[in-house]
């Protein structure tokens, strides 16, 4: 009896480990493929993976897994504290200054708009300043004393976390006389102040930052995630547009801009919005889905000249100083030209054949002023489409008989500190400040009307650029439906 007992609880397990593995197996593995797994040393970092991003492991690759865990909104990770085996969620993961983002997730405002401090920090991993991460700060006059001190709070992707004083690093711009510059949108009337948070021990990005008055680092403000964006920039160009769209520019104007700089030689082309209508994000879109343009939301809340150019400039600077050898720096209607060769790669052979470029902190390009006077170029007026808005570099080819004063910069990423309309205000030690460029080399053409008074003669030198910018143009004026 004692053995039929014991049989028929034998043959009972026996049927529920069946059932068990029937009914309950798909949803373990269904679960266990939901994360990621990724070895950092001992401690491993677990990604949730949207079944939508899913593939098998022998169809995935490294490329592949690093660009779909930079998407993901959700990062577990082991802390490390007094209770072990305990993952926290990413408070930033959700936080961005991409097109389009929310006012509080791009500025963190201070002593009743005082201070005003950019939410996303930089990560600045170079060989010439050390590990640190870089903060940006709009401060009303007076600069100086540039207190209160204030203290970050510093989370590591380990867990690992301390409280640390915050460098008062560098200071960008000034609040010009009235007679130096028109107070277009605003007067001048905070300044940038490049904050540093420098990092001893740690080669790697931290998880994000958050800052206090309080040397103790209590009563925390708003996270602040981290930016970084490492590829590998030797002889690549980006291009900053050193103030954010506003107001009414014509995405004809955008696109203009963005076909000549890629066809100079950019491969990354940053520009910030600050009160762009939908069309000009519409023509942009297939540049930012090819990786070519990065849209930035900027969204200042202050009436400052410029819309805090001084400050954006220097923040488009660190976004790529990771992903490009050098950064050229210039407005909607400037483009950098190079005289001797079709593109930037040729001038800057040029220039490192004739200079050690090694001890300057970039390039400084003279202004040539172009004004619109008779027909534009003669082979554009046979390609352009019924109602096509010509580019002003192609339609304005009557240059000032003189050179302006106001420089351009291109910046180089491994020796300059910060960056400013014309000129380089901060730079690495041991090194000049500006290589200025013969102008038989390069010169930066500036179309905007009536710009200069005196005589213009006509130059076809941009003719050489047609048959590179119209095809692209014409494909997305002639064919589009949002111009």
């Amino acid at each position: 009896m004692k053995l039929q007992v014991e049989l028929k609880l034998f043959l009972l397990l026996i049927f529920t480990v069946f059932l068990l593995y029937k009914y309950c197996s798909p949803l373990i593995h269904q679960e266990a493929s939901s994360f990621l797994k990724i070895e950092q040393g001992n401690n491993p970092i677990y990604i949730y993976v949207p079944r939508s991003m899913e593939k098998t492991t022998a169809s995935r690759s490294t490329e592949e897994e690093t660009t779909e865990i930079n998407s993901l909104h959700v990062l577990l990770q082991p802390v490390k504290n007094n209770i072990s085996n305990i993952n926290t969620i990413n408070p930033v993961a959700h936080i961005s200054s991409t097109y389009p983002s929310k006012f509080e997730n791009l500025w963190i405002e201070i002593d009743k708009k005082q201070r005003l401090i950019r939410r996303t920090a930089y990560f600045d991993n170079r060989d010439t300043t050390g590990p640190s991460v870089v903060i940006f700060e709009l401060k009303k006059k007076p600069a100086d004393p540039p207190g209160p001190t204030l203290y970050a709070k510093v989370v590591m992707s380990d867990g690992t976390s301390w409280c640390q004083e915050i460098e008062y690093w560098k200071q960008v711009g000034g609040i010009p006389r009235a007679k130096e510059l028109p107070m277009r949108h605003g007067p001048d009337s905070y300044y940038c102040n490049v904050l540093r948070i420098k990092l001893e021990k740690y080669g790697e990005p931290p998880l994000y930052v958050a800052i206090s008055r309080k040397n103790t680092c209590e009563d925390l403000m708003p996270p602040m995630p981290i930016y970084y964006d490492k590829r590998e920039k030797i002889g690549k160009f980006a291009v900053c547009l050193q103030k954010p769209l506003f107001d009414k520019i014509p995405p004809e104007t955008v696109l203009h801009w963005v076909e000549l700089n890629r066809a100079l030689g950019a491969s990354i082309i940053t520009i910030m919005l600050q009160n762009m209508p939908q069309k000009v994000y519409q023509i942009l879109l297939p540049y930012v889905k090819s990786g070519l343009v990065d849209i930035v939301d900027w969204k200042i809340s202050v009436k400052i000249r410029n819309y805090g150019g001084n400050s954006l400039a220097s923040e488009c600077f660190y976004r790529n100083i990771n992903r490009a050898e050098y950064i050229a720096m210039h407005d909607i209607d400037e483009f950098i030209i190079p005289y001797k060769h079709n593109d930037w790669f040729g001038m800057l052979d040029d220039l490192r054949n004739s200079t050690n470029v090694t001890n300057y902190a970039g390039f400084k390009f003279a202004s040539m002023p172009w004004a619109k006077k008779g027909q534009a170029l003669q082979s554009v007026n046979k390609m352009k489409c019924e109602n096509m808005i010509l580019p002003a570099y192609f339609s304005m080819i009557y240059r000032w008989e003189h050179i302006d004063k106001r420089p351009k910069m291109m910046l180089s990423s491994e020796r300059a500190l910060a960056a400013h309309f014309h000129n380089i205000p901060h730079w690495i030690e041991g090194v000049d400040e500006q290589f200025e460029v013969e102008h038989d080399i390069g010169l930066c053409h500036h179309y905007r009307v009536n710009i200069m008074k005196g005589n213009y003669v006509p130059d076809s030198t941009m003719e050489r650029f047609v048959g590179k910018v119209m095809p692209n143009i014409m494909l997305q004026t002639c064919t589009s439906k949002t111009l």
